[in-house]
């Protein structure tokens, strides 16, 4: 268990605890959103009564977060919480209270009679006394990823008491936090507040949903830049495989914008034309004239007797002729 030693006080506060805050910083990201959803549907889930809010106003990019219309911009006005009175002027500048030997209290005819035992010889009067309630009737106040109280805005402005005399556990990652809660759930070396509140629901003995793991999910990628910057560690990606695991969807990739490629050819020197003098024009060389055809004469031309047939044969030419052989001696 990551967190144990941090949340000995929450784990026995969180069993009867029914009436919870969630508060989120000003300018919240996606990480601590998805955090602080996945928180408010766990413990909805267990029966809760559980309010979560931020004084930011909720943009389209972060509408994606499963129980995102559940957040609200005011913390809603309840009834209870711790009822003190302060008597002003009473007390010196060491915090003691030097005519006041103690206090004690009775009920009568409905009324509840504070009794306020002088030392002999000393004046206790007040100059003024206020009546506060502290608590406003929460139980446990969670914050997520805020820095100190004052980030929070106008919802610790504003409603103070609130926050006064309620155990607050705050969660966060940021080096810079003031650990103000009575539990401080802070690790620096966490890639994200949503892998924070992975293991935090698992030492707390909260089972994940679909739902909450994809938060989450939505929220480690966001943080880390899509796993791609040195937040990641190996727990992170064992903290991926659980939620994997319980059903979680991973976000979808972001669109990677590619920027034109650059003309960088300037950057190459350029070599200067070395000038050359002029070449002269090769000589045209002309083809020889081809010697003149041979002045054949025409078979009409020829002189008779030089092989030229007649036009008709003679009449004998077609008769067969018979050869006579004559024996020598």
């Amino acid at each position: 268990m990551k967190y144990d030693s941090q949340i000995v006080e929450l784990k026995n506060l969180l069993p009867t605890a029914k009436n919870i805050l969630i508060a989120l910083p000003v300018g919240a990201d996606i990480d601590k959103l998805a955090s602080g959803l996945a928180l408010f549907l766990i413990l909805q889930g267990q029966g809760k009564e559980v309010t979560i809010v931020s004084d930011d106003t909720i943009t389209v990019g972060q509408s994606h977060l499963f129980g995102v219309d559940h957040i609200q911009k005011n913390i809603p006005s309840t009834e209870g919480g711790n009822l003190t009175l302060t008597l002003e002027g009473v007390a010196a500048s060491d915090n003691t209270v030097p005519a006041l030997k103690n206090l004690d209290w009775y009920a009568q005819n409905n009324n509840l009679n504070l009794v306020f035992h002088v030392l002999p010889g000393q004046i206790f009067q007040p100059v003024k006394i206020v009546p506060r309630y502290s608590g406003a009737g929460f139980d446990l106040i969670f914050t997520i990823g805020a820095d100190n109280l004052n980030t929070l805005g106008n919802l610790y402005q504003l409603n103070q008491q609130a926050f006064s005399g309620t155990h607050i556990v705050n969660i966060d990652i940021s080096s810079g936090n003031l650990g103000f809660g009575q539990t401080n759930v802070l690790d620096t070396n966490s890639s994200s507040v949503s892998e924070i509140m992975v293991n935090l629901l698992s030492d707390l003995g909260l089972s994940l949903d679909q739902d909450c793991a994809s938060n989450l999910l939505a929220g480690i990628f966001d943080a880390t830049n899509i796993l791609s910057n040195n937040k990641a560690t190996a727990d992170t990606f064992m903290v991926i495989a659980n939620l994997l695991r319980v059903g979680g969807k991973k976000p979808e990739a972001l669109k990677v914008q590619t920027t034109p490629q650059q003309d960088l050819s300037f950057l190459i020197p350029k070599q200067e034309a070395i000038s050359q003098p002029p070449q002269p024009a090769p000589p045209i060389i002309n083809e020889l004239a081809a010697p003149p055809a041979a002045n054949i004469p025409s078979p009409e031309e020829k002189p008779a007797g030089e092989g030229v047939v007649g036009e008709t044969p003679e009449p004998d030419w077609l008769t067969p002729k018979i050869f006579k052989g004559t024996s020598l001696g």
